[in-house]
Protein backbone atom coordinates (compact mmCIF):
# COMPACT_ATOMS: atom_id res chain seq x y z
CA UNK A 1 0.00 0.00 0.00
CA UNK A 2 2.84 2.40 0.82
CA UNK A 3 4.37 1.63 -2.56
CA UNK A 4 1.13 2.49 -4.36
CA UNK A 5 0.68 5.75 -2.43
CA UNK A 6 4.25 7.06 -2.72
CA UNK A 7 4.65 5.95 -6.34
CA UNK A 8 1.42 7.71 -7.29
CA UNK A 9 2.64 10.90 -5.62
CA UNK A 10 6.01 10.62 -7.37
CA UNK A 11 4.50 10.18 -10.83
CA UNK A 12 1.60 12.65 -10.76
CA UNK A 13 1.90 16.42 -10.91
CA UNK A 14 0.48 16.96 -7.42
CA UNK A 15 -0.63 15.08 -4.32
CA UNK A 16 -4.22 16.00 -5.16
CA UNK A 17 -3.97 14.24 -8.53
CA UNK A 18 -2.29 11.27 -6.86
CA UNK A 19 -5.16 11.12 -4.35
CA UNK A 20 -7.72 11.15 -7.17
CA UNK A 21 -5.98 8.39 -9.12
CA UNK A 22 -5.49 6.24 -6.02
CA UNK A 23 -9.19 6.43 -5.28
CA UNK A 24 -10.27 5.85 -8.88
CA UNK A 25 -7.78 3.19 -10.03
CA UNK A 26 -6.65 1.45 -6.84
CA UNK A 27 -9.76 2.07 -4.71
CA UNK A 28 -7.51 3.45 -1.98
CA UNK A 29 -9.11 6.33 -0.03
CA UNK A 30 -6.26 8.32 1.51
CA UNK A 31 -5.85 11.95 2.54
CA UNK A 32 -3.35 14.35 0.98
CA UNK A 33 -1.74 14.75 4.41
CA UNK A 34 -1.04 11.02 4.63
CA UNK A 35 0.28 10.99 1.05
CA UNK A 36 2.78 13.75 1.80
CA UNK A 37 3.80 12.30 5.18
CA UNK A 38 4.56 8.92 3.62
CA UNK A 39 6.44 10.60 0.77
CA UNK A 40 8.54 12.58 3.26
CA UNK A 41 9.32 9.40 5.21
CA UNK A 42 10.43 7.46 2.13
CA UNK A 43 12.32 10.46 0.78
CA UNK A 44 14.27 10.82 4.03
CA UNK A 45 15.12 7.11 3.95
CA UNK A 46 16.29 7.32 0.34
CA UNK A 47 18.45 10.33 1.19
CA UNK A 48 20.01 8.45 4.10
CA UNK A 49 20.67 5.46 1.86
CA UNK A 50 22.41 7.62 -0.77
CA UNK A 51 24.52 9.26 1.94
CA UNK A 52 25.52 5.87 3.37
CA UNK A 53 26.42 4.71 -0.14
CA UNK A 54 28.61 7.79 -0.61
CA UNK A 55 30.32 7.21 2.74
CA UNK A 56 31.04 3.59 1.81
CA UNK A 57 32.57 4.73 -1.47
CA UNK A 58 34.83 7.18 0.35
CA UNK A 59 35.86 4.39 2.74
CA UNK A 60 36.51 2.16 -0.31
CA UNK A 61 34.13 -0.51 0.99
CA UNK A 62 31.42 -0.10 -1.66
CA UNK A 63 31.47 -2.89 -4.23
CA UNK A 64 29.91 -2.65 -7.70
CA UNK A 65 26.46 -4.17 -7.91
CA UNK A 66 27.35 -6.36 -10.90
CA UNK A 67 30.48 -8.43 -11.43
CA UNK A 68 30.76 -7.50 -15.11
CA UNK A 69 31.34 -3.78 -15.68
CA UNK A 70 29.38 -1.90 -18.35
CA UNK A 71 31.05 -1.19 -21.68
CA UNK A 72 30.01 2.44 -22.17
CA UNK A 73 28.82 4.89 -19.50
CA UNK A 74 27.89 8.56 -19.58
CA UNK A 75 27.44 10.82 -16.59
CA UNK A 76 26.11 14.35 -16.59
CA UNK A 77 25.19 16.88 -13.89
CA UNK A 78 23.31 20.15 -13.97
CA UNK A 79 21.40 22.52 -11.72
CA UNK A 80 17.67 23.13 -11.61
CA UNK A 81 15.36 25.41 -9.66
CA UNK A 82 12.63 24.78 -7.13
CA UNK A 83 10.39 27.22 -5.24
CA UNK A 84 10.74 26.79 -1.48
CA UNK A 85 9.28 28.26 1.70
CA UNK A 86 10.28 28.33 5.34
CA UNK A 87 8.98 25.56 7.57
CA UNK A 88 6.54 27.76 9.51
CA UNK A 89 3.28 25.85 9.55
CA UNK A 90 0.49 26.60 7.11
CA UNK A 91 0.83 29.29 4.51
CA UNK A 92 3.80 30.55 2.55
CA UNK A 93 6.59 32.25 4.46
CA UNK A 94 9.97 33.29 3.13
CA UNK A 95 9.41 31.92 -0.35
CA UNK A 96 12.49 31.80 -2.57
CA UNK A 97 13.91 29.99 -5.58
CA UNK A 98 16.62 27.52 -4.61
CA UNK A 99 18.98 25.55 -6.82
CA UNK A 100 18.71 21.79 -7.10
CA UNK A 101 21.56 19.51 -8.07
CA UNK A 102 20.78 16.70 -10.50
CA UNK A 103 22.77 13.85 -12.00
CA UNK A 104 21.99 11.40 -14.79
CA UNK A 105 23.98 8.18 -14.97
CA UNK A 106 23.49 6.04 -18.06
CA UNK A 107 24.88 2.84 -19.45
CA UNK A 108 24.91 3.01 -23.22
CA UNK A 109 25.43 0.92 -26.32
CA UNK A 110 27.77 2.10 -29.07
CA UNK A 111 30.58 0.97 -31.33
CA UNK A 112 33.90 2.80 -31.69
CA UNK A 113 35.29 3.46 -35.15
CA UNK A 114 38.62 4.42 -36.64
CA UNK A 115 37.13 7.35 -38.59
CA UNK A 116 34.64 10.03 -37.58
CA UNK A 117 31.26 8.35 -38.23
CA UNK A 118 29.56 11.70 -38.92
CA UNK A 119 32.00 14.45 -39.94
CA UNK A 120 29.35 16.70 -41.50
CA UNK A 121 27.29 19.10 -39.41
CA UNK A 122 23.80 17.65 -38.72
CA UNK A 123 21.10 19.20 -40.87
CA UNK A 124 19.14 20.52 -37.90
CA UNK A 125 21.97 22.96 -37.11
CA UNK A 126 21.85 24.21 -40.70
CA UNK A 127 18.14 24.97 -40.42
CA UNK A 128 17.86 28.72 -39.82
CA UNK A 129 14.42 28.60 -38.18
CA UNK A 130 15.40 25.76 -35.87
CA UNK A 131 18.65 27.45 -34.82
CA UNK A 132 16.92 30.78 -34.14
CA UNK A 133 14.37 29.04 -31.95
CA UNK A 134 17.07 27.05 -30.20
CA UNK A 135 19.18 30.11 -29.42
CA UNK A 136 16.16 32.08 -28.29
CA UNK A 137 15.18 29.31 -25.87
CA UNK A 138 18.72 29.05 -24.49
CA UNK A 139 18.84 32.79 -23.85
CA UNK A 140 15.42 32.88 -22.22
CA UNK A 141 16.35 30.08 -19.83
CA UNK A 142 19.96 31.03 -19.13
CA UNK A 143 20.28 34.72 -19.87
CA UNK A 144 22.58 34.78 -22.88
CA UNK A 145 24.80 37.71 -23.79
CA UNK A 146 22.72 39.10 -26.62
CA UNK A 147 19.37 40.80 -26.12
CA UNK A 148 16.63 41.34 -28.63
CA UNK A 149 16.03 45.00 -29.49
CA UNK A 150 14.12 46.77 -32.29
CA UNK A 151 17.47 47.50 -33.91
CA UNK A 152 18.71 43.96 -33.43
CA UNK A 153 15.82 41.54 -34.11
CA UNK A 154 17.89 38.44 -33.47
CA UNK A 155 15.02 36.07 -32.75
CA UNK A 156 11.56 35.42 -34.20
CA UNK A 157 8.58 36.80 -32.30
CA UNK A 158 6.44 33.67 -32.27
CA UNK A 159 6.54 31.37 -29.21
CA UNK A 160 8.82 28.37 -29.36
CA UNK A 161 8.90 24.93 -27.83
CA UNK A 162 11.41 24.00 -25.14
CA UNK A 163 13.82 22.65 -27.72
CA UNK A 164 16.99 23.60 -25.87
CA UNK A 165 16.34 20.81 -23.40
CA UNK A 166 15.03 18.17 -25.80
CA UNK A 167 16.69 15.33 -27.60
CA UNK A 168 18.45 16.31 -30.80
CA UNK A 169 16.14 15.69 -33.77
CA UNK A 170 16.88 12.97 -36.32
CA UNK A 171 19.66 13.94 -38.69
CA UNK A 172 18.39 14.50 -42.21
CA UNK A 173 21.97 14.31 -43.56
CA UNK A 174 22.08 10.57 -43.04
CA UNK A 175 21.62 8.29 -46.00
CA UNK A 176 18.71 5.91 -46.16
CA UNK A 177 20.91 2.96 -45.32
CA UNK A 178 22.51 4.70 -42.35
CA UNK A 179 20.42 4.57 -39.19
CA UNK A 180 20.53 6.74 -36.09
CA UNK A 181 22.41 3.94 -34.34
CA UNK A 182 25.34 4.38 -36.72
CA UNK A 183 26.82 7.24 -34.73
CA UNK A 184 24.68 8.05 -31.69
CA UNK A 185 25.08 5.94 -28.54
CA UNK A 186 21.83 4.34 -27.41
CA UNK A 187 20.57 4.52 -23.83
CA UNK A 188 20.36 1.25 -21.91
CA UNK A 189 19.75 1.91 -18.19
CA UNK A 190 19.39 5.28 -16.47
CA UNK A 191 19.57 6.06 -12.77
CA UNK A 192 19.24 9.49 -11.22
CA UNK A 193 20.35 11.48 -8.19
CA UNK A 194 18.70 14.75 -7.16
CA UNK A 195 19.15 16.81 -4.02
CA UNK A 196 19.19 20.28 -2.45
CA UNK A 197 22.75 19.94 -1.13
CA UNK A 198 25.67 22.07 -2.30
CA UNK A 199 27.83 20.99 -5.20
CA UNK A 200 30.64 19.95 -2.82
CA UNK A 201 28.21 17.64 -1.00
CA UNK A 202 26.58 16.46 -4.21
CA UNK A 203 29.77 15.14 -5.80
CA UNK A 204 30.25 12.27 -3.32
CA UNK A 205 26.57 11.27 -3.67
CA UNK A 206 26.98 10.89 -7.43
CA UNK A 207 30.35 9.18 -7.05
CA UNK A 208 28.78 6.61 -4.72
CA UNK A 209 26.05 5.86 -7.26
CA UNK A 210 28.65 5.60 -10.03
CA UNK A 211 30.69 3.13 -7.98
CA UNK A 212 27.61 1.03 -7.16
CA UNK A 213 26.87 0.72 -10.87
CA UNK A 214 30.47 -0.09 -11.81
CA UNK A 215 31.04 3.11 -13.81
CA UNK A 216 34.66 3.43 -12.73
CA UNK A 217 35.41 0.01 -14.19
CA UNK A 218 33.65 0.66 -17.53
CA UNK A 219 35.64 0.38 -20.74
CA UNK A 220 34.60 3.81 -22.07
CA UNK A 221 33.54 6.62 -19.75
CA UNK A 222 32.19 10.09 -20.56
CA UNK A 223 31.46 13.05 -18.31
CA UNK A 224 29.34 15.71 -20.03
CA UNK A 225 28.65 19.24 -18.84
CA UNK A 226 27.91 22.75 -19.96
CA UNK A 227 30.03 25.79 -19.16
CA UNK A 228 29.28 25.88 -15.42
CA UNK A 229 32.49 25.75 -13.41
CA UNK A 230 31.11 23.48 -10.67
CA UNK A 231 30.58 20.69 -13.21
CA UNK A 232 34.27 20.61 -14.05
CA UNK A 233 35.30 21.03 -10.42
CA UNK A 234 33.37 17.86 -9.58
CA UNK A 235 34.82 16.14 -12.64
CA UNK A 236 38.34 16.85 -11.43
CA UNK A 237 37.53 15.77 -7.88
CA UNK A 238 35.56 12.57 -8.52
CA UNK A 239 35.63 11.58 -12.21
CA UNK A 240 39.03 12.65 -13.50
CA UNK A 241 39.47 9.44 -15.53
CA UNK A 242 36.19 10.06 -17.41
CA UNK A 243 36.53 11.78 -20.79
CA UNK A 244 35.38 15.40 -20.22
CA UNK A 245 32.99 16.63 -22.93
CA UNK A 246 31.42 20.08 -23.24
CA UNK A 247 27.88 19.82 -24.54
CA UNK A 248 27.88 20.68 -28.24
CA UNK A 249 24.65 22.70 -28.12
CA UNK A 250 25.63 25.24 -25.44
CA UNK A 251 28.44 26.91 -27.45
CA UNK A 252 26.02 27.55 -30.33
CA UNK A 253 24.33 30.39 -28.48
CA UNK A 254 27.67 32.15 -28.00
CA UNK A 255 28.73 31.60 -31.60
CA UNK A 256 25.36 32.77 -32.92
CA UNK A 257 25.64 35.99 -30.92
CA UNK A 258 29.22 36.56 -32.02
CA UNK A 259 28.23 36.04 -35.67
CA UNK A 260 25.73 38.91 -35.29
CA UNK A 261 28.69 41.13 -34.40
CA UNK A 262 31.27 39.87 -36.89
CA UNK A 263 28.87 39.98 -39.86
CA UNK A 264 25.92 42.26 -38.95
CA UNK A 265 24.58 42.45 -42.52
CA UNK A 266 24.28 38.68 -42.97
CA UNK A 267 25.45 36.68 -39.91
CA UNK A 268 24.17 33.30 -41.09
CA UNK A 269 27.24 32.28 -43.18
CA UNK A 270 29.49 33.26 -40.27
CA UNK A 271 27.40 31.19 -37.86
CA UNK A 272 27.48 28.16 -40.19
CA UNK A 273 31.24 28.46 -40.59
CA UNK A 274 31.74 28.66 -36.82
CA UNK A 275 29.35 25.80 -36.01
CA UNK A 276 30.86 23.51 -38.63
CA UNK A 277 34.33 24.26 -37.28
CA UNK A 278 33.11 23.43 -33.78
CA UNK A 279 31.49 20.15 -34.91
CA UNK A 280 34.69 19.14 -36.68
CA UNK A 281 36.92 19.97 -33.70
CA UNK A 282 38.39 23.14 -35.22
CA UNK A 283 37.37 25.61 -32.51
CA UNK A 284 40.71 27.38 -32.94
CA UNK A 285 39.63 28.52 -36.44
CA UNK A 286 36.71 30.55 -35.11
CA UNK A 287 38.71 31.76 -32.14
CA UNK A 288 41.18 33.24 -34.63
CA UNK A 289 38.37 35.23 -36.29
CA UNK A 290 37.14 36.48 -32.92
CA UNK A 291 40.59 37.57 -31.80
CA UNK A 292 41.18 39.38 -35.07
CA UNK A 293 37.92 41.29 -34.55
CA UNK A 294 38.97 42.12 -30.99
CA UNK A 295 42.29 43.48 -32.22
CA UNK A 296 40.43 45.77 -34.61
CA UNK A 297 37.94 46.85 -31.90
CA UNK A 298 39.93 47.17 -28.68
CA UNK A 299 38.15 47.72 -25.37
CA UNK A 300 39.05 50.85 -23.41
CA UNK A 301 41.32 50.06 -20.47
CA UNK A 302 39.83 50.06 -16.95
CA UNK A 303 36.29 50.54 -18.26
CA UNK A 304 33.43 48.14 -17.67
CA UNK A 305 31.38 47.64 -20.80
CA UNK A 306 27.62 46.93 -20.72
CA UNK A 307 26.59 43.35 -21.47
CA UNK A 308 24.99 44.29 -24.78
CA UNK A 309 28.12 46.06 -26.05
CA UNK A 310 29.49 44.17 -29.12
CA UNK A 311 32.90 43.97 -27.49
CA UNK A 312 31.36 42.33 -24.39
CA UNK A 313 29.52 39.79 -26.52
CA UNK A 314 32.64 38.82 -28.45
CA UNK A 315 34.71 38.70 -25.28
CA UNK A 316 32.16 36.38 -23.61
CA UNK A 317 32.32 34.05 -26.62
CA UNK A 318 36.13 34.05 -26.62
CA UNK A 319 36.21 33.33 -22.88
CA UNK A 320 33.74 30.46 -23.16
CA UNK A 321 35.52 28.82 -26.09
CA UNK A 322 38.99 29.25 -24.57
CA UNK A 323 37.89 27.69 -21.27
CA UNK A 324 36.19 24.74 -22.97
CA UNK A 325 38.36 24.19 -26.04
CA UNK A 326 40.14 21.18 -24.54
CA UNK A 327 36.74 19.52 -24.00
CA UNK A 328 35.41 20.14 -27.53
CA UNK A 329 37.20 17.51 -29.63
CA UNK A 330 33.91 16.15 -30.97
CA UNK A 331 35.34 14.00 -33.81
CA UNK A 332 37.42 12.09 -31.23
CA UNK A 333 34.38 11.55 -29.01
CA UNK A 334 32.30 10.27 -31.92
CA UNK A 335 35.08 7.88 -32.90
CA UNK A 336 35.03 6.51 -29.34
CA UNK A 337 31.26 6.05 -29.50
CA UNK A 338 30.61 8.65 -26.80
CA UNK A 339 27.73 11.16 -26.70
CA UNK A 340 28.37 14.84 -27.40
CA UNK A 341 25.16 16.33 -25.98
CA UNK A 342 23.86 16.87 -22.44
CA UNK A 343 20.31 16.30 -23.66
CA UNK A 344 20.11 13.38 -21.23
CA UNK A 345 20.43 15.59 -18.13
CA UNK A 346 18.36 18.39 -19.66
CA UNK A 347 15.58 15.90 -20.33
CA UNK A 348 15.87 14.52 -16.80
CA UNK A 349 15.52 17.99 -15.27
CA UNK A 350 12.34 18.52 -17.29
CA UNK A 351 10.98 15.25 -15.91
CA UNK A 352 11.87 16.28 -12.36
CA UNK A 353 10.33 19.72 -12.87
CA UNK A 354 7.06 18.10 -13.94
CA UNK A 355 6.56 17.04 -10.32
CA UNK A 356 8.28 19.77 -8.31
CA UNK A 357 7.51 22.98 -10.24
CA UNK A 358 4.16 24.61 -10.86
CA UNK A 359 1.89 27.51 -10.06
CA UNK A 360 1.40 27.99 -6.31
CA UNK A 361 3.69 25.04 -5.57
CA UNK A 362 6.08 25.54 -2.63
CA UNK A 363 8.25 23.02 -0.81
CA UNK A 364 9.52 23.27 2.76
CA UNK A 365 13.21 24.15 2.76
CA UNK A 366 15.31 22.14 3.03
CA UNK A 367 13.75 18.87 4.23
CA UNK A 368 10.51 18.80 2.22
CA UNK A 369 12.18 19.85 -1.01
CA UNK A 370 14.99 17.35 -0.57
CA UNK A 371 12.60 14.48 0.14
CA UNK A 372 10.46 14.99 -2.95
CA UNK A 373 13.60 15.26 -5.11
CA UNK A 374 14.94 11.92 -3.84
CA UNK A 375 11.56 10.24 -4.36
CA UNK A 376 11.15 11.68 -7.85
CA UNK A 377 14.71 10.69 -8.83
CA UNK A 378 14.08 7.14 -7.61
CA UNK A 379 10.84 6.96 -9.60
CA UNK A 380 12.63 8.12 -12.76
CA UNK A 381 15.41 5.53 -12.43
CA UNK A 382 15.11 2.53 -14.74
CA UNK A 383 15.99 0.02 -11.99
CA UNK A 384 12.61 0.46 -10.22
CA UNK A 385 14.48 1.58 -7.13
CA UNK A 386 11.54 3.39 -5.53
CA UNK A 387 9.36 0.29 -5.34
CA UNK A 388 12.33 -1.93 -4.53
CA UNK A 389 13.27 0.27 -1.59
CA UNK A 390 9.72 0.48 -0.22
CA UNK A 391 9.06 -3.25 -0.53
CA UNK A 392 12.42 -4.25 0.98
CA UNK A 393 13.08 -1.48 3.50
CA UNK A 394 14.40 -2.63 6.88
CA UNK A 395 11.98 -3.27 9.75
CA UNK A 396 8.37 -4.25 10.08
CA UNK A 397 5.79 -3.45 7.44
CA UNK A 398 3.65 -2.01 10.22
CA UNK A 399 6.13 -0.31 12.56
CA UNK A 400 9.29 1.58 11.84
CA UNK A 401 12.40 0.43 13.69
CA UNK A 402 12.39 3.49 15.96
CA UNK A 403 8.72 2.90 16.85
CA UNK A 404 9.33 -0.76 17.67
CA UNK A 405 12.25 0.18 19.92
CA UNK A 406 10.07 2.70 21.76
CA UNK A 407 7.40 0.04 22.31
CA UNK A 408 10.03 -2.40 23.63
CA UNK A 409 11.40 0.15 26.05
CA UNK A 410 7.92 1.00 27.29
CA UNK A 411 7.19 -2.67 27.92
CA UNK A 412 10.49 -3.09 29.79
CA UNK A 413 9.66 -0.18 32.07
Amino acid sequence: MVDKIVSANAEHKSAAKAQKMLRKLAEVPVSITVIMELTDTIGAELRSQVEQQAAAHVAQTLKPQHAEPPRVVALSMDGGRIMTREESGRGVHGQAWKETKNACLMTMSSSPSEEDPHPELPACFCDRTYVQQLVREMHSSAGGPAQKTPENPVFPDEPVEDIATSELPPDRNQGQGQSRKAWRPERLVRTCVSSMVSSDEFGPLVAGEAQRRGFYQAGRRAFLGDGQAWNWTLHAAHFSDFVPITDFVHPLGYMYDAAQILAPNDPWPCYLRATKACWQGRVADFLGELRAWQAAHPSPPDQKLPDDDPRSIVRATVTYLEHNQSRMDYPAYRRQGLPVSTSMIESLIKEINYRVKGTEKFWNHPAGADCILHVRAAALSDDDRLSQWILNRPGSYFYRVSTRKQHSLAAAV
